[in-house]
């Protein structure tokens, strides 16, 4: 995030969730941190009934040719848009 609570890049794994009962495995979320990033936040989202666990987190540098998997701050829509449901 950057200064008063801006965000700056986002990945919820909206276009790829975990689904079902799943073995434990290795999810990646890779995103560019802007040089005025002020922190990271982490967290987990649960939808309907059931149990998350997490283990062996980290942050990593990632060669540059390693793609990112969410949105940065270009493609954030900044302002509200579409206010009169013509689209």
């Amino acid at each position: 995030m950057g200064g008063c609570g801006t965000t700056l890049a986002f990945d919820n794994m909206n276009a790829r969730p975990i689904t079902g009962s799943r073995d434990w495995a290795r999810y990646d979320i890779v995103l560019d941190v802007a040089k005025e990033a002020k922190s990271i936040c982490l967290g987990i989202l649960l939808q309907g009934q059931g149990e998350v666990w997490l283990s062996g987190v980290s942050f990593e540098a990632v060669n540059t040719a390693v793609p990112t998997t969410g949105r940065g701050r270009d493609g954030w829509r900044m302002k509200p848009a579409n206010l009169n449901f013509e689209h």
